[in-house]
């Protein structure tokens, strides 16, 4: 890895302080250098350091797959792979495509391999970009492509032979060599068919056309019949406005709107399912019965024959959730069955990753994930009356991802943590046969097994892809917070290893400078719950007390953040900064308390109605039981800081506990959830409450969530707290920010502003001004020591 240039700082960023003269530390101050070595192991310059930490398995009809990986310089290759011959072979490298396509014209990087047939005793490797090119391998006879290739934007049946695209807030297929033409009728500004909405809350960058996006939310069925989808009507929403102080070429600001129902707002985000057949044109726009939305994250489950699968919910109190069945010739809905809950209803122990379940074709029957018994468990039920047929996995741990199920041969595949002890959130590989049985253990050392998890997979997406189609072998990557990842092909019968298909380069990762955390099993505040914890250490650490220690926290109920994988600890989603902050000399402590995803589901509803607060309770027990662990933490010197909710959580752990937390940054904070969005397709009262708990009053109109608002507490802060907020953030918008800004000027308490032009909610990750001055507010105020005089390169992927 490089050592940065020297820095320059982007004129779209200020700082105002509110905390008066800074004190000048006795220590020696920071030196650039040590600044650089921290750039080093930055997340976002780590990101692509990690070559093939995983592959994504594209199966053939005769049993092989093909993935892609990158070569020591970063180009593309493709491999092939044979699980029967337990052989790997590379289709090409990148030098020999170049001198292929060269006659054509075109240029080898600049094409991607965009699907592969057996064709006889080889292959047909078909190449989507400049111009389409078709190669037949291993004979590498090339020619132009006759066959028209769908456009980036575009949405390709399964066969590939049509396409979907978005115009005039219409669906329109397109077919090579057939004229478009329109597949829906009736989409309009703001509840159009396969439209980007704005609740996505990408409404800004859409507007100013940056974010070409697939048809949205809609899917085929298998056999390219019918187009079925989610219907979006932000119509009665009112518009929620944006002010972009320094627009580019332009000294007058600039005001951007997007629709935007705030929580407690009577008109909320509607939404409506319709099905098309492909071939006659008849259309069915399917309205849902009154009060229930579908289940964003599941989206269209699965398809048998002409009959397709949703999930539907109704987030009043109880709470319950119904899988649909819907005829696409006719459109008409029935249920097949009805779960209900007081808290939470989720098909997968994380909120937001793919559902834990599959739709068996021609079986009558779908593999069905409930947490019923307290737990995340797999069942197997008929559809045709929504008869629960049997518990298929049973015990004290939660199954965490459906891999996929053999229906030949009657196993279900899926991950799982914790059912043999020890850390829950290391996953396993296992099967259970769908007629019953005990389960049986594939994969399971200690290691985390990845498979194929189906993280952040919202509104359905993709069906896993680690079993292969005959059920025969499963891809597996494995790794732990110390071991890089290796990917390996396993027989699904017993979990034999078969091959080694891939293992990471791990070398730049190294080279930068970058040290593995550490895992560390704590309890909970209540004395008794087991809680999980990453400890990120100084390089010259010591157990002589003189280390301040960082909590890293998300804070939001959806996921766990706390790594226990190599890649995930080296180039995190939120919270970044961990190793470059352990590098300025801080311990910093990443923590799973109660209230978050991954575990049973008591644990994860601790923070129904409660938010954060559980947690905080948590993470003050957990930092005190490091603290005797580890004798180099100084506990009079505990920072904290978070992103997003992890904002809101940075800014309510100083309120809530101003003698613990003593310096506090938190970048993009939902600090009131009043003045965040609602509804129950993805607003607060659907992840926190349900029926909106009315705490308190405000000129005679309920405020919902009252008790949760960090201005209810601006007169508890006594610590150093930055806030920075971008202002064209549609994830937690910049009134929050200066909302609680405003409480803390109204008690009079000291705290530090600062506001970013033109970022977005990815601040955190790809602005050098906010990394840096987050490091300096703990080197200064944590640490006691004086921050480099010097400006650092801006972060890749900056907003320039």
């Amino acid at each position: 890895m490089h050592v940065p240039a020297p820095l320059r700082f982007p004129f779209c960023a200020a700082i105002l302080a509110f905390t008066g003269v800074f004190s000048i530390a006795s220590a020696q101050p920071l030196q650039p250098a040590d600044y650089q070595r921290a750039e080093r192991v930055h997340d976002s310059h780590l990101r692509g350091a990690l070559r093939n930490a995983s592959i994504v398995p594209n199966w053939l009809a005769d049993g092989r797959f093909w993935y892609e990986r990158e070569d020591t310089q970063g180009r593309r290759q493709a491999v092939l792979v044979d699980p029967a011959q337990a052989t790997r072979q590379i289709l090409f490298e990148p030098a020999v495509l170049d001198t292929v396509v060269a006659p054509f014209g075109a240029s080898g990087p600049r094409l991607r391999l965009a699907s592969v047939q057996v064709m006889g005793d080889g292959l047909r490797l078909r190449f989507s970009g400049e111009m389409p090119i078709d190669c037949q391998w291993p004979r590498w006879h090339c020619v132009r492509s006759q066959d028209a290739m769908p456009p980036a934007d575009a949405l390709p049946s399964p066969a590939g032979d049509a396409w979907l695209q978005m115009r005039d807030h219409n669906l329109w297929l397109q077919s090579p060599g057939m004229a478009a033409r329109g597949l829906t009728t009736g989409g309009e500004p703001g509840h159009g068919y396969g439209v980007l909405p704005d609740f996505t809350l990408r409404g800004i960058p859409r507007r100013q056309g940056r974010m070409p996006a697939r048809p949205f939310a809609v899917g085929w069925s298998p056999d390219g019949r019918y187009v079925a989808g989610i219907r979006y009507d932000e119509r009665a929403l009112q518009y929620y406005p944006y002010l972009e102080s320094t627009p580019a070429n332009s000294a007058r600001p600039r005001v951007h709107t997007v629709k935007l129902g705030l929580l407690g707002d009577a008109q909320q985000v509607r939404d409506s399912l319709y099905v098309v057949d492909t071939r006659s044109g008849r259309q069915h726009d399917i309205t849902l019965p009154e009060g229930w939305n579908i289940l964003s994250e599941a989206g269209i489950l699965g398809w048998d024959g002409g009959r397709l699968y949703a999930v539907i919910a109704h987030f009043g109190a109880p709470r319950r959730l119904r899988l649909v069945e819907i005829e696409a010739s006719s459109g008409a809905l029935r249920t097949v069955l009805e779960e209900a809950s007081d808290t939470r209803l989720q098909l997968n122990v994380y909120s937001y990753n793919r559902p834990a379940v599959a739709i068996l074709p021609g079986q009558d029957t779908a593999v069905w994930f409930s947490q019923r018994d307290g737990w995340g468990h797999l069942y197997r039920v008929r559809l045709s009356d929504g008869k629960v047929l049997r518990q298929l996995t049973r015990g004290r741990w939660a199954v965490r991802d459906l891999l996929g199920v053999d229906v030949a041969h009657g196993w279900a595949y899926f991950s799982a943590g914790g059912v043999e002890g020890g850390d829950p959130y290391v996953r396993g590989l296992y099967r259970v046969p769908l007629r019953g049985g005990p389960v049986q253990r594939l994969a399971a050392d200690g290691s985390d097994h990845l498979a194929d998890a189906g993280t952040g997979a919202l509104f359905g997406g993709r069906a896993p892809q680690a079993l292969s189609p005959h059920g025969g072998y499963l891809v597996d990557t494995v790794s732990s917070l110390v071991q890089p990842p290796r990917t390996v092909l396993r027989a699904s019968d017993d979990g034999r290893e078969v091959m080694v298909v891939e293992e990471a380069d791990h070398h730049a990762v190294i080279a930068a400078g970058w040290r593995p955390p550490r895992r560390e099993r704590l309890l909970a505040a209540d004395g008794h719950t087991p809680i999980f914890a990453t400890v990120y250490l100084p390089r010259d650490y010591r157990d002589d007390g003189s280390f301040p220690v960082i909590d890293a926290m998300y804070g939001g109920a959806f996921i766990s953040n706390a790594p226990v994988t190599y890649a995930e600890a080296v180039s995190a989603l939120n919270p970044v900064s961990r190793a470059s902050l352990a590098e300025l000399g801080f311990v910093v402590v990443s923590i799973d308390a109660r209230g978050t995803g991954g575990r049973d589901k008591a644990f994860h509803d601790s923070s129904f109605l409660h938010a954060a607060d559980v947690q905080l309770d948590d993470h003050v027990a957990a930092l005190r039981q490091l603290g005797e662990r580890y004798r180099g933490i100084d506990l009079q010197r505990v920072g904290i800081y978070g992103h997003s909710f992890g904002g809101y959580s940075a800014a309510r752990a100083l309120l809530r506990y101003p003698a613990f937390y003593k310096v506090g940054v938190a970048s993009a904070g939902s600090h009131n959830f009043q003045g965040m969005y609602g509804g129950a397709l993805h607003g607060m009262d659907r992840l926190f409450g349900g029926v909106l708990p009315a705490t308190a009053m405000a000129d005679g109109v309920p405020v919902p969530f009252a008790g949760l608002d960090n201005a209810a507490l601006a007169g508890n802060l006594r610590g150093h707290l930055l806030l920075v907020y971008g202002e064209l953030d549609e994830n937690a918008p910049p009134a929050l920010t200066l909302q609680l800004a405003a409480a803390l000027n109204t008690a009079q308490r000291r705290y530090d502003l600062l506001y970013l032009a033109r970022q977005d909610h990815e601040l955190f990750r790809n602005d050098a001004t906010y990394t840096h001055r987050m490091w300096d507010y703990f080197v200064r105020h944590l640490a006691g020591r004086e921050p480099p005089e010097t400006v650092l390169a801006p972060l890749p992927g900056g907003p320039g």
